[in-house]
């Protein structure tokens, strides 16, 4: 287990010198710090969500802290673990982060298995936490959305049901349907719904369903099958990685249909997996860093993210249009640490039920990858259909970008 602190780091000592000169850890300790903390997948090969969360977690603390910190204190990622999205892994970090009573409030891992792993341990615990990422709806809403939240989880992330009710809204376009999902409970809760949220939109929808397990090297059992069902297009429900290795086998086995992918599956490791062959997929993802103008908070994310980091591989290599992926890694570390900072200030108290009950009351804060978030004591996810744009992959000037189609 790699564990990655303030010390072995430098996080904040980073995030505050590139954005404010220097920041010394040890008069931040003496003033007495406000202390945050989270597990995350920061190596492995699922390291673009969780090391993009931990890198928006620190811009949002060294914003902060630059400003002066949360009530006169400043503010510290004092507990940050690597989980590799191990649940496991995750459960071991998440215990050690709950020792640490100072700590005042939680991020969730990146994904959804680690989160489900976590999250009765957090409930019983009772300090707040927000999830950047997963998907999966159980974890904010375990018995059903029109039940009642888990009373101190939060989440910024792209429900699977607001983007099964995005992707249906394109793929009702088409009358047979193959989807291919990872194993997961991310893949197989997401599939279900974008299978729902397609009848309900065309009754004569005719949906293959395939699952893959994560990592896996070859997809033709599960692609010759949706060929045979002579499907007009297809969804695939996962990351990165393995949609590179489905649109690699796509190629080889001449298979030419509509492509569409999640948000998980559009990011940078299917850039570079697939390379020209991502041309023409289409994929839902949030809808800010499309948008021209950029929201002001998106834009103030981006400028910040751009003059600690540069163009690197989540920026992407166009300063002027960054990678919409950016919003979906990094932009939701930045909101999930921003909103708990926000709640502390509000509350005018690091106690649990004061944090609560200021986040329960959010109401209507500029987000980097949610324009404007806000949550009641019934409703605990910010993201809504119309957060979320529906973007083509194009190749221009030698460079695959992606486009806002609506």
């Amino acid at each position: 287990m790699t564990t990655i602190t303030r010390r072995g780091l430098g996080a904040l000592s980073v995030a505050g010198a590139g954005l404010a000169g220097p920041w010394h850890p040890a008069r931040a300790q003496a003033a007495g710090t406000i202390k945050l903390g989270f597990t995350t997948a920061l190596t492995g090969p699922f390291n673009e969500f969780g090391e993009g969360i931990r890198r928006g977690a620190e811009l949002a603390v060294g914003e902060a802290n630059r400003q002066g910190g949360i009530l006169g204190r400043q503010v510290e990622l004092a507990e940050v673990l690597d989980d590799q999205l191990v649940p496991d892994r995750a459960v071991q970090n998440m215990r050690r982060i709950l020792d640490n009573q100072e700590i005042a409030g939680l991020m969730c891992p990146s994904g959804s298995g680690p989160s489900l792993a976590i999250v009765d341990m957090v409930v019983a615990d009772g300090r707040p936490i927000i999830n950047p990422q997963a998907q999966t709806p159980s974890i904010i809403y375990p018995d059903g959305a029109d039940k009642p939240p888990r009373p101190n989880v939060f989440s910024v992330a792209i429900s699977n049901t607001v983007e099964a009710e995005k992707l249906a809204i394109v793929l009702a376009g088409y009358r047979r349907i193959g989807i291919v999902h990872e194993s997961t409970g991310y893949g197989v809760t997401g599939a279900e719904l974008v299978k729902q949220a397609v009848l309900a939109q065309r009754p004569d929808a005719r949906l293959t369903m395939e699952s893959y397990n994560q990592r896996a090297q070859d997809m033709t059992a599960q692609l010759v099958r949706v060929q045979r069902a002579r499907a007009e297009a297809m969804l695939v429900i996962g990351l990165g990685a393995d949609f590179a290795v489905i649109r690699r086998n796509m190629s080889r086995l001449n298979i030419n249909l509509a492509l569409f992918g999640t948000s998980g599956a559009v990011t940078v490791p299917y850039l570079a997996g697939a390379g020209d062959l991502v041309v023409g997929t289409k994929a839902a993802s949030y809808i800010v860093l499309g948008r021209r103008p950029m929201p002001a908070a998106t834009r103030t994310f981006v400028d910040l993210y751009r003059a600690a980091y540069g163009t690197d591989r989540w920026y992407g290599p166009d300063a002027a249009n960054p990678l919409i992926s950016l919003a979906n890694t990094v932009g939701s570390g930045y909101d999930c640490i921003g909103l708990m900072m926000d709640a502390i200030r509000r509350a005018g108290s690091t106690e649990k039920g004061a944090i609560i009950g200021a986040l329960n009351a959010t109401k209507d804060y500029p987000g980097a990858s949610v324009a404007s978030i806000s949550f009641t004591p019934q409703q605990h996810t910010a993201l809504r259909p119309e957060d979320l744009g529906i973007y083509q992959m194009l190749k221009r000037d030698d460079r695959v970008v992606l486009e806002l189609l609506e």
